[in-house]
């Protein structure tokens, strides 16, 4: 390979990188356009994803899983979404927390339990506060607008400043590709597209970057955590059903703590929510 072999040099730092564009170009506009419709469109969408995601847990951290363990999984986060969608949180928090202890009590015969407790856990509550998010009439939609801008923002340039421009290792023992310098640009577009956002529904721009710090954090480090996972279960990906990507988890892993920091504010510190409260 030559410098004047671009295409090769693209190549070597990311063998997938066309797959992924293609994905994404795929990808973005359905989850965009169920974003912007609300409603039963966003509520099932996010349901479907969240019954992927709890089945590729699963299938990651128990290589002997049994039918009911994916049952169980996939009906604690599906059922949670919908929950959330009905604007009763306490039937989706007590529903979260009864799957999730049917999956321990499920998983602990073979050993660890906690480990499948604390993945369903992660994808349903995840899910979940993202549907009741949405789901606030008024607020609903430029929340969670505010929210992916962030996180896509955050999460596009923390890879690509990792994979282009490299630099001291973030945590190797996580992942080899995770850099600082994809922390810093994660951080610093993360900010910049949800000011962004803020400044196009006239919100105000200096609280729309101070709260998009956290968040942005979150969804760098919500990749990281990702990494570790897989790196304990010994797998590359979560699965295969996205190119470029694997699985569905691998593909939202960002969103999923940047939606729990984002939800715990509005819940605990609605004053501090440049949009609206939950």
């Amino acid at each position: 390979m030559t410098q004047s072999d671009p295409q090769a040099a693209s190549k070597a730092r990311d063998p997938v990188l066309l797959k992924r564009i293609l994905s994404a170009l795929i990808l973005a506009p359905v989850a965009l356009a169920c974003v912007i419709a609300g409603g039963q469109a966003f509520s099932i969408f996010i349901a479907a994803f969240s019954a992927a995601m709890a089945w590729e847990w699963i299938r990651m951290s128990d290589a002997t899983a049994r039918p009911r363990a994916f049952a169980t999984a996939t009906g604690t986060a599906v059922g949670a979404a919908l929950l959330a969608a009905q604007g009763t949180p306490v039937w989706a928090a007590f529903w979260i927390l009864a799957g999730s202890v049917g999956v321990f009590m499920d998983r602990r015969p073979r050993g660890g339990a906690t480990i499948s407790l604390l993945g369903v856990l992660y994808v349903a509550a995840s899910t979940a506060l993202l549907v009741a998010m949405r789901s606030q009439p008024e607020t609903g939609l430029i929340s969670v607008l505010y929210l992916l801008a962030v996180v896509w923002s955050a999460d596009t340039f923390a890879y690509v400043a990792g994979t282009w421009l490299g630099g001291p290792k973030l945590l190797p023992v996580a992942s080899p590709n995770k850099t600082w310098s994809g922390l810093v640009a994660g951080l610093i577009f993360g900010v910049a597209g949800g000011t962004l956002l803020a400044v196009s529904f006239e919100l105000g721009a200096g609280h729309a970057a101070l709260v998009a710090l956290p968040i942005a954090l979150a969804a760098v480090l919500g990749d990281l955590v990702m990494s570790l996972a897989k790196r304990r279960f010994g797998v590359k990906d979560a699965g295969s059903v996205i190119p470029g990507h694997g699985g569905v988890l691998d593909r939202v892993d960002a969103l999923m703590l940047a939606t729990l920091v984002a939800g715990g504010l509005m819940l605990m510190a609605p004053q501090v929510w440049p949009v609206g409260t939950l």
